[in-house]
């Protein structure tokens, strides 16, 4: 199992939370415990990266959409960083791509996160 490992930063607009590992329920209370802090102390829209993600189960998936759910109560933007493969293939399964702002890279993500902010 490689460990989950999430780091948060600020970018430029908005707040970024860069994962690397399994999202799986035994990483998911570390990723909850990050996605929580953010949603709780930022005003800006919300990027996460996943490019480093290597498995990602329903676990992960429900904790995003859950994020995504909070974040536009509260009138702020969110979107996924997923370049393709098996991690972009659960969005696809889930059809999730476009609710959840999934996009090939940050600037996208960036630009659908700063928009849904703003709809």
């Amino acid at each position: 199992m490689t460990p989950l490992s999430v780091e948060r930063s600020r970018s430029d607009g908005y707040e970024l939370l860069t994962v690397d590992g399994e999202l799986d329920i035994a990483t998911a209370p570390r990723m909850m415990s990050a996605l929580n802090e953010a949603v709780a102390e930022v005003s800006r829209p919300l990027v996460v990266d996943l490019s480093e993600v290597v498995f990602m189960d329903s676990t992960g998936l429900a904790l995003l959409i859950n994020t995504r759910r909070r974040l536009v109560r509260r009138g702020r933007g969110f979107a996924i960083v997923c370049p393709g493969g098996p991690i972009a293939r659960v969005f696809e399964i889930a059809d999730m791509v476009e609710s959840l702002h999934v996009c090939p890279d940050r600037e996208s993500a960036r630009v659908a996160a700063t928009q849904a902010s703003r709809a």
